[in-house]
């Protein structure tokens, strides 16, 4: 056991490493994890990590979780540092990498926080977990817990990326409609305490979620056999992935893995919402508050982020910065980085690219630098974004059109929601279907294709087989929906109205 203590970032207050917390029981503070270093040492060294598999636990010791045995792993870490010679030859850069962490699990990095969080939860011997939040964090919580075998309840904002919807409704959590972000914390907390507290609250400040994030640092130093570049660019949300990343730095210098700390490290928000990014400008160490939302960035749009002032003090240890970028820079960084590396970025994660380009022309990155930009997570998880890449081209522009309005990548499937409406009102056929969806709704099909999608709901959980007729050679199968499909209609009604 490697775990030497916990101690608050707040107040100082320090408690035992057996005892069950996420945040400080005294002041709410942040909780942060002290290892014993030296013991460390004795053990693990650069080439013992060397022979062990690519992945988030083969840093094990560095890690809250006492037991191997209760780890809950889904292979996430070990992510590709991708060099980019067409991008950095664009921005005027001869050293610059992509931290590609669209190749985790769920697609995104944040499997690097859920897995730790999870592994030790389970440790502790819980049998649910609950959430109040949309974006990665859900779709990550809800695999994991499915995973692990957990109950998992989520409270979603009625504001949430599709794509993120899709993953959160396909691993089968409990979910409810909340009214906005604040609204979704409050109604998982209070069904958290309700329960008589058996159920643990994740968020993305939670103390064992924090530890995980740690681990993009122990990849990239090592990715770089041991010495660090010198700068590494974050998206910046709630602070916690940058601060974090800084926390690794640090520990590795003080077992002596790194014979420098030289890196500097840079926090991007979005223009809509940047109050780490303003707070910083203005020389304040207590984060400022903002009531403006990021229209694109929806992730790492937070209004008053709990790890803000240790992101300010780590991009001020680090002697980095902060910078904000509009949504025309970001949605230019998206096209960019997919055209000239292969790279299909969710729109926060392309503000590293947006925030390295504005920096590089402010002169704050020279070109000699060895630059690291994290991509945090993959555009399929954001598949609006396509209508800006293709605005002007009239055939892929029509093309697009006529794909959304089968929703195929935007919803459900606006056929799909009609035949779950239709046969939520009673069990029918697939010709009955056919002809309410002609009549009704106004949806022509060929009889085939709504057998298709009969399939495919079918498959998907949301509609059963209820009984069968046969009439001559004809046979005649009724459906009706599931507990989840009928779920599911209601949540996409919710989030309609």
């Amino acid at each position: 056991m490697f775990l030497a203590e916990v101690q608050c970032k707040k107040c100082g207050k320090k408690y035992a490493t057996e005892a069950y917390a996420t945040t400080c029981p005294n002041c709410n503070g942040i909780l942060t994890a002290i290892y014993a270093l030296e013991d460390i040492r004795e053990q693990v060294s650069p080439s013992v990590l060397e022979r062990r598999i690519p992945s988030v636990w083969k840093y094990f010791e560095f890690l809250p979780v006492l037991n191997k045995s209760n780890i809950v792993s889904l292979g996430e870490g070990g992510t590709f540092l991708h060099k980019c010679e067409r991008l950095a030859e664009k921005l005027g850069l001869q050293n610059l990498y992509l931290k590609d962490e669209t190749t985790n699990p769920t697609g995104a990095f944040i499997d690097r926080g859920t897995t730790v969080e999870v592994s030790k939860i389970k440790e502790f011997g819980f049998k649910s977990v609950c959430c109040g939040l949309s974006g990665n964090l859900a779709a990550s919580l809800v695999a994991y817990a499915a995973r692990a075998g957990l109950r998992c309840k989520i409270f979603l904002p009625q504001r949430v990326d599709v794509g993120k919807f899709y993953q959160t409704i396909a691993y089968g959590a409990d979910i409810e409609i909340a009214r906005d972000k604040e609204d979704a914390c409050r109604n998982a907390w209070r069904w958290v305490v309700q329960g008589g507290n058996t159920s643990h609250f994740v968020m993305p400040y939670n103390l064992y979620f924090l530890e995980g994030e740690k681990t993009t640092a122990y990849e990239i130093c090592e990715q770089f056999n041991w010495t660090p570049p010198d700068a590494i660019i974050v998206p910046t949300g709630s602070g916690g992935h940058l601060s974090m990343i800084w926390k690794g730095i640090n520990e590795l210098y003080q077992i002596g893995f790194l014979n420098e700390k030289t890196v500097k490290l840079i926090g991007v928000q979005a223009e809509g919402c940047a109050p780490i990014v303003e707070t910083y400008k203005k020389g304040s160490n207590k984060i400022i508050p903002t009531n403006k939302v990021s229209t694109i960035a929806i992730d790492i749009g937070v209004r008053e982020p709990p790890c803000g002032e240790m992101a300010l003090a780590a991009i001020r240890e680090s002697k980095g910065t902060a910078v904000s970028v509009s949504d025309k820079e970001i949605i230019d960084a998206v096209s960019v980085l997919a055209k000239l590396e292969g790279i299909f970025a969710e729109p926060a994660s392309a503000t590293t690219i947006a925030g390295l380009k504005k920096l590089v022309d402010e002169g704050a990155i020279s070109p000699s630098e060895k630059v690291v930009c994290v991509i945090t997570g993959m555009g399929l998880k954001y598949p609006e974004v396509t209508k800006t890449l293709v605005k002007g081209n009239g055939k892929l522009e029509k093309l697009l059109r006529r794909v959304e309005r089968r929703k195929y990548t935007t919803r459900l499937g606006e056929t799909k929601l009609h035949i779950l409406q239709i046969i939520s009102r009673k069990e029918s056929y697939g010709y009955e279907i056919w002809k309410i969806l002609g009549e009704r709704f106004k949806v022509k099909l060929k009889i085939p294709s709504v057998y298709q999608h009969l399939a495919e709901l079918e498959d998907g959980g949301l509609i059963m087989r209820s009984k069968s007729e046969t009439f001559g050679k004809v046979k005649r199968n009724y459906y009706k929906l599931t507990d989840r499909g009928r779920s599911v209609l209601i949540q996409l009604k919710n989030i309609a109205t």
